[in-house]
């Protein structure tokens, strides 16, 4: 490494603080220091700012853009996206919250266990259906989306939104039963979801019915043991189409597939789950 340079976490180098001060004055604009800021994990972000630049506070200009950086940074290490006051205090309430206590108690140190959180969040927006609240959901979905394994996190973020979450929870509580360890039960756990991410489709109103239709087929000729499609509002009635579809001419029964529907009518409803299995599978 360079004399007079500072390493950090993430390989990058930069100018130790003698070097820095002489180049201050020289700075065109505050943009030269942003985006060395945006480009390093929060505690590289935080040294850069208070031990190399000797920031005091953020009275200068930019200085409340430089801010605003590092509390969205502080944001994301405690939340799956950035949430504004009100969320922050909802995230905060819904630690008490029955579902997430179960859960955060069987597997209190998942590495999504924040981005379950916020999936409890979209399922309060989806109950409490206002146009606002469907707004915040499309700014949560659009944030998880722009990070590393975006659709992963998606797709988990809709999980605490399905029947299929309280089964999973169900699931675990018997394992810790059976004596499974904290470890054991995030394996599983991890195992269950991933199971769940293969299996799910996630119907919206941008899919028309030979689409689900066709994820549909595809698993039944594939001879797959469960699979499953959820879809809301209009995409609830889309979700309902498919089943009359596979059942016209018993081709679910010749195939040897079942199905259980839960259907909820709250908030932004209705809500529409299917699960298909083989005969001979017991959930």
């Amino acid at each position: 490494m360079p004399q007079g340079h500072y390493r950090f976490s993430t390989g990058l180098q930069l100018p130790s603080l003698n070097i820095l001060e002489r180049r201050w004055r020289f700075l065109s604009s505050i943009e030269e220091i942003i985006e060395i800021i945006k480009g390093l994990p929060l505690t590289d972000a935080v040294f850069y700012i208070y031990t190399v630049l000797k920031v005091a506070d953020y009275a200068f200009a930019g200085g409340a853009r430089i801010k605003q950086i590092i509390q969205e940074k502080q944001n994301r290490n405690k939340y799956a996206f950035v949430p504004d006051k009100q969320e922050a205090n909802l995230l905060r309430q819904f630690q008490d919250k029955s579902v997430y206590k179960k859960i955060s108690m069987l597997v209190p140190h998942y590495r999504y266990i924040d981005v379950i959180r916020t999936g409890i969040l979209i399922d309060y927006y989806h109950e409490n259906d206002t146009p606002e609240n469907r707004l915040k959901v499309e700014r949560i979905k659009i944030q998880l989306v722009k990070r590393t394994h975006g659709e992963k996190l998606l797709k988990i973020a809709a999980l605490p939104t399905t029947p299929f979450f309280e089964s999973l929870i169900e699931e675990l509580y018997y394992l810790k039963g059976e004596g499974y360890s904290e470890e054991n039960l995030e394996e599983k756990f991890d195992e269950l979801v991933t199971v769940w991410e293969n299996v799910t489709m996630l119907v919206e109103s941008k899919h028309n019915i030979h689409e689900v239709l066709g994820f549909c087929e595809a698993k039944i000729y594939d001879n797959i043991p469960m699979f499953i499609i959820c879809g809301m509002k209009s995409a609830s009635r889309t979700v309902e189409n498919v089943l009359d579809k596979l059942q016209e001419e018993d081709f679910l029964s010749h195939r040897e597939y079942e199905f259980e529907m839960t259907k909820s009518m709250e908030g932004n409803n209705p809500r529409t789950q299917i699960l298909f299995k083989k005969r001979s599978l017991n959930l």
